[in-house]
């Protein structure tokens, strides 16, 4: 299960956010004229139609302005009147991808590689793409082709790592991982995948990765998050309620903080009472959380509050009909209560 929620947080702020600092470091140079408005283009334009350079500086206006839709169009006439600029097709690329359209930012790439086969930065998105829509051969066949032409970086590397974790390949994908890191120390979502890899496999190495994170990446919520999760798997409980904490103070709406912490003090502290108070925190969050229901439940059965906890097994019933595990505890605290 934490597999598919790991992908979903990596691909979310990588795949769809791609490259954003390239893409303001260059509406800022396109704005550099201040004098310069959407206005003002729009009347240059009309004057020379021919000058695509016009309507990429309205596009990064339009970018500016939170007009997607108006700087694709401006984009693709630009390339429409000269097909020679490789940055072009990478910034439609990511405009495609922000609007949810992979398959026409695949085919941006696919044609600024035809004209720059050794655009690395195009090449490296496509792989992006084709990991996400599962593609997984391809992905790996465009980083093989940006290591062959030593165009390779933390970030293709990082892919890398993702395609062979995904395939099941550990052994090599934590070697690709550990290169990302190598080209860029500042990498967190390669000391996380790291991380995750570890505890995966039940390795204490895991915990050493997060460690270092924790280190280097402090106000990092997925990061602290995660860290907590492995701490709590190999049973270093304080330090997993540390990172627990952290996340509630810096978000005091993350469910599964509050949820973590009082599967925690059930099963590793003991501490019934703080676990009834975070459970209850879970809940007031998301009050369809069967799970949450049911564990408050087994912390006031432990506290010997009966009633209470017969409650709760039906009220997770009540959200998930049948969920075994409610059934059986039911059961028994109804029995215990005869």
């Amino acid at each position: 299960m934490y597999k598919t929620f790991a992908l979903f947080l990596i691909l979310s702020g990588f795949v769809f956010a791609c490259n954003n600092s390239s893409k303001d470091n260059k509406a800022n140079q396109a704005l550099a004229d201040t004098t310069e408005t959407i206005e003002s283009l729009t009347a240059k334009i009309r004057e020379n139609p021919e000058n695509a350079q016009l309507f990429v500086r309205r596009a990064y206006m339009q970018i500016e302005n939170d007009n997607l839709s108006e700087a694709v169009n401006d984009f693709e006439i630009a390339i429409r009147v000269d097909s020679l600029m490789p940055d072009v097709y990478n910034e439609l690329c990511d405009l495609y991808l922000l609007q949810g359209e992979s398959g026409k930012a695949k085919d941006a790439l696919v044609k600024c590689l035809v004209l720059f086969p050794m655009n690395g930065q195009a090449r490296l998105k496509l792989a992006q793409i084709y990991f996400y829509v599962e593609m997984y051969k391809e992905a790996m066949h465009e980083i093989l082709n940006l290591e062959t032409n030593k165009l390779q970086s933390s970030e293709s590397y990082f892919v890398k790592g993702l395609v062979l974790n995904e395939t099941e390949a550990y052994d090599e994908a934590v070697k690709a991982l550990r290169k990302s890191i190598e080209y860029d120390n500042e990498n967190w979502q390669a000391y996380n995948l790291l991380g995750m890899i570890y505890y995966r496999q039940d390795d204490p190495l895991g915990v050493e990765y997060f460690i270092s994170a924790i280190r280097l990446f402090p106000n990092n919520l997925e990061i602290r998050f995660n860290a907590g999760l492995v701490f709590q798997h190999f049973n270093l409980f304080d330090k997993a309620l540390e990172e627990y904490d952290y996340v509630i103070s810096a978000d005091s709406n993350y469910y599964q903080a509050y949820f973590n912490k009082g599967y925690v003090h059930i099963n590793g502290t003991g501490n019934y009472e703080s676990a009834v108070k975070n459970l209850t925190a879970a809940i007031k969050i998301d009050s369809t959380a069967h799970k949450a229901w049911y564990n408050r439940g087994v912390a006031y059965e432990m506290m010997g509050k009966l009633k209470l906890a017969e409650l709760d097994y039906r009220k997770a019933l009540e959200v998930l009909p049948n969920y075994e595990l409610a059934v059986n505890a039911l059961n028994d605290v109804i029995a215990k209560q005869r």
